[in-house]
């Protein structure tokens, strides 16, 4: 005797259940989706870029809670997702410039690890879109973090200087849009607990001001 057929929202309802049930913990745990709101990483990341970000490079978060397991350290120079210490509602991306122990200076619009100034170099002026969809033009330098090099904005001012010493399970975080980042140099660190993961790859892009897809970013590797 032939099973009875079921109603086809039954069916939905059961596939339904079956695709959560399988993307839920990729999500919480493997990797996840992220999109930059902002210009605080700029040239790094535009805003309207969508990336992936893998979730088990810092420990494991279990979701909706601030329990890590399995805690481990980022490198310097890592491009980080992580719980916003002012306000644990939101997620900000940053790049880790220093690490337990480390004495960082922000002066003159250049940053000091340990006394050591890290090597700029001028590659010339950079245009590029804000949040806002208003222009707006810095220098664009490739910076020397200690081995890892990456592109920067800055300008003739700098907008917040000091001198941090990093405490134990914390991390110094920066914007690589350096006078348009709110980051380490105004809330402080970021502690281990509070990483989220790493930034891996571009797999989409938007330009809400040419309402046009970047097609050039998609799969762009991030570092």
């Amino acid at each position: 005797m032939s099973e009875k057929k079921r109603h086809p929202l039954v069916n939905f309802v059961r596939e339904l259940a079956i695709v959560l049930a399988i993307v839920a913990p990729i999500r919480a745990f493997i990797v996840a989706p992220f999109k930059i709101p902002s210009s605080s990483m700029v040239p790094t990341l535009l805003v309207g870029d969508y990336l992936f970000v893998t979730r088990f490079d810092y420990g494991f978060r279990i979701p909706f809670t601030d329990i890590q397991l399995f805690p481990r350290p980022p490198k310097r120079g890592d491009v980080a997702v992580f719980v916003y210490p002012e306000d644990p509602s939101k997620d900000y991306i940053k790049r880790i410039v220093a690490l337990p122990g480390d004495l960082v200076e922000y002066r003159d619009n250049a940053l000091y690890i340990n006394g050591k100034k890290m090597p700029l170099r001028d590659l010339g002026p950079y245009r590029y879109h804000m949040a806002s969809g208003l222009e707006d033009v810095a220098e664009r330098y490739e910076e020397d973090l200690m081995g890892v090099k990456h592109d920067v904005l800055r300008k003739e001012f700098s907008i917040r200087d000091g001198v941090w010493r990093v405490p134990k399970d914390c991390y110094f975080a920066l914007g690589d849009n350096r006078n348009n980042s709110r980051d380490s140099r105004f809330w402080g660190c970021v502690p281990q607990k509070n990483l989220i993961g790493k930034a891996r790859v571009i797999f989409w892009s938007w330009d809400s001001v040419r309402h046009l897809p970047r097609l050039s970013r998609i799969g762009h590797l991030i570092h």
